[in-house]
């Protein structure tokens, strides 16, 4: 198996990292690198002792190669996936699957009349202790689900190319539907933009499940010095927090309201066994691709989480509550 990496910026470095172990390891035959800047992917490329191209064209056209792998910036993640498939290749593209849920619905499509593999890049799927997490709740550890709340804020300069709705908020609302099995039934967005005219740096949204609250709180003006990145699920049994920081560790809360009381007997972290991941995620790309089977992160994840953000920026627009269903 051959893979080529499109895309070798902050991520796409990440990505070439873990490629690099999976080759030594044995899982792929080879990877090659490619991006139109060639100052950014020759270092890359000698460093990890990898082929480069500056040429997505000639990566697509070469038959040796068997999947792609996409994390380029978002603008390209459609046309890149859709010529990957065109030319027989299987997907791996980067979060978001596309801008617009109707190009998401083409590569789906395309996906399935080609007969590949097409995966997304939401690499929470792969994350221990969120999936742990997933599994409580599946259980029933933390009682009935009453409310999710997610805060990522820091303080950085917003991206010209998009703001914390698509570059933050993708995670979060795909997280809440992956915990609850579940689209949300409805939401409401309010933003806020003081830097870049049309790119929000600041973000809340509300969203209501068949019996679940979420409240998602996104921010790239947190001034405060130090990145936050967590989420809270609170039940009618007790309560959990993950530290996303911290992939191997839950705190559990044993605190809850029971018959008009509040019951409250400490809290203590819950280890849970470290995995890497991006690791993760890139090898069930492989073994998707083996064994011709959908990835945990598939086409329909992507598409799904890009439709609540498309709601979620209706919502925004139009300072009201939007339907999801």
């Amino acid at each position: 198996m051959k893979i080529a990496l499109i895309g070798t910026g902050y991520w796409g470095r990440n990505h070439a990292k873990v490629w690099r172990e999976l080759k030594d390891e044995g899982k792929v035959e080879d990877v090659i690198l490619c991006d139109i800047n060639e100052d950014a992917v020759k270092p890359l490329a000698q460093d990890f002792e990898f082929e480069y191209s500056t040429d997505p064209r000639e990566i697509m056209e070469c038959e040796d190669i068997d999947a792609v792998d996409i994390a380029s910036s978002t603008p390209s993640h459609y046309t890149l996936a859709k010529n990957a498939m065109l030319h027989s290749k299987d997907v791996l593209v980067e979060k978001p699957m596309a801008e617009k849920s109707e190009e998401c619905r083409e590569l789906i499509n395309l996906a399935e009349n080609k007969k590949r593999i097409l995966m997304v890049g939401h690499i929470f799927h792969y994350h221990p202790a969120l999936n742990e997490l997933r599994s409580m709740i599946r259980r029933g550890e933390l009682g009935e689900i009453l409310s999710l709340q997610t805060r990522r804020l820091s303080l950085r300069y917003p991206r010209r190319d998009m703001g914390v709705l698509l570059a933050l908020a993708i995670h979060d609302v795909d997280i809440y539907a992956y915990l609850l099995n579940e689209k949300p039934r409805e939401l409401l967005t309010l933003t806020s933009s003081n830097y870049i005219k049309g790119i929000e740096e600041e973000a809340f949204i509300f969203m209501k499940f068949s019996k679940a609250s979420g409240y998602i709180v996104e921010s790239w003006n947190y001034p405060l010095g130090k990145k936050i990145r967590e989420l809270i699920v609170v039940g009618t049994e007790s309560a959990a927090k993950i530290d996303y920081l911290k992939p191997d560790e839950i705190i559990i809360y044993d605190s809850a309201i029971v018959d008009e009381q509040v019951k409250n007997e400490g809290e203590f972290i819950k280890r849970v066994p470290y995995t890497e991941p991006l690791k993760a995620e890139l090898l069930d790309f492989v073994k998707s691709i083996k064994d011709r089977k959908r990835p945990k992160a598939d086409m329909y994840v992507g598409l799904k989480a890009v439709e609540i953000i498309e709601k979620a920026m209706e919502s925004a627009r139009k300072r009201s509550f939007v339907r999801c269903e």
